[in-house]
């Protein structure tokens, strides 16, 4: 039995949580996983009870760290994260504590300030030292994390691809318990922080509003999220705007949206791109997504942040047949079994 921690960065329930929920299902059963974050993302999970966006904070943390891994045994670390300062701090306690078995993941692909890249080209001989494996979910969340590709495995998001091939009659369901049947249905999914760039995804929804019949559900949860509330009550659109919270039935709710609208200022991958597009959604996206989450004919990405150009460019799409649009994803591999076939090789290549 290979024993596997999974440490986690964030405060809230995402992608990556999902992800490595959906990899458990599906790897090796002689691998286990066990989560570690901050705060209680997950209910199930093991938590340091600790907010981590004060330097207190992080102190706090590093040391509940050190005591957790004093306390636990595992074969293997995985530290998920694209803030390289997290995934160092947290590389750095595992091997004090005399664990050589670790991975890093990026995630993100955040801007980073001029001192921070400085920072990260001092620091990245090492972080690569302390570290065995280095993962990255695209090209661009490389840059995060590591100075050099050259050892750095790309390891797709997967997701389990019949959970979001379209479904007319669970679309025909979830429009009417919503209301909204004859209505052009847009849609966004994701936590309501600055990254995922939700002001101006309300400003195009605004415009759009204006030239038909339309509703915009927003899936998920954030500290912004009574700012976006009172964005929507200026405008007066509180009628056509869903707060759907978090949902657990994602999946689902896809099958209902026309149009998936994607203004992150960056991302990693964005793996909800990838599930949209498999269930046949339209897509407009910004350019600061990597372009490997272009897999169809379904992604629109937009080159900047004009919102005439955002607006017409949505106005004049064409809605697409959706049945067969999933085998778009089965051809760029981005299926959950092939990604976790990989992760465990990688982890049993670690063991030898």
């Amino acid at each position: 039995m290979i024993k596997v921690l999974q440490i986690i960065d964030g405060k809230q329930y995402g992608g990556i949580c999902k992800l490595f929920l959906d990899i458990e299902k599906n790897i090796s059963k002689d691998i286990k996983f066990e989560y570690l974050t901050a705060t209680n993302i997950c209910d199930s999970w093991n938590n340091l009870n600790i907010d981590r966006s004060s330097i207190k904070g992080r102190i706090i943390f590093n040391h509940r760290l050190k005591k957790y891994l004093k306390n636990n045994k595992y074969d293997i670390i995985h530290i998920n994260s694209g803030a390289f300062f997290f995934a160092f701090t947290c590389a750095l306690i595992c091997r004090l504590q005399g664990i050589k078995n670790i991975v890093v993941h990026s995630h993100n692909n955040p801007k980073l300030l001029k001192i921070k890249k400085i920072l990260l080209k001092i620091l990245n001989p090492f972080f690569r030292k302390m570290t065995k494996i280095h993962l990255s979910c695209s090209k661009d969340a490389i840059k995060s994390l590591y100075t050099k590709s050259n050892d750095v495995i790309i390891l797709k998001n997967g997701i389990n691809i019949d959970d979001y091939k379209y479904d007319k009659k669970i679309r025909e369901k979830y429009q009417k318990e919503l209301n909204i049947i004859g209505k052009k249905v847009y849609g966004h999914i994701g936590i309501f922080n600055k990254q995922k760039n939700h002001h101006f995804l309300i400003n195009v929804f605004n415009e759009i509003s204006k030239k038909e019949d339309a509703v915009l559900l927003l899936i998920g949860e954030g500290e912004l999220e009574k700012e976006i509330r009172y964005q929507v009550k200026q405008y007066g659109i509180e009628d056509k705007v869903y707060f759907l919270g978090y949902r657990n039935d994602v999946n689902k709710l896809l099958n209902c949206i026309d149009i998936f609208l994607f203004p992150s200022l960056y991302e990693g991958l964005g793996i909800v791109l990838i599930e949209a597009q498999t269930n046949g959604t339209i897509v407009f996206a910004s350019n600061a997504i990597p372009k490997e989450t272009n897999i169809s004919p379904y992604y629109n990405q937009i080159d900047n942040f004009e919102l005439s150009n955002w607006v017409n460019k949505i106005k004049d799409a064409k809605i697409l047949d959706r049945d067969d649009a999933y085998i778009n994803t089965i051809n760029n591999e981005y299926d959950i079994r092939i990604t976790s076939k990989k992760l465990e090789l990688i982890y049993k290549e670690m063991m030898k």
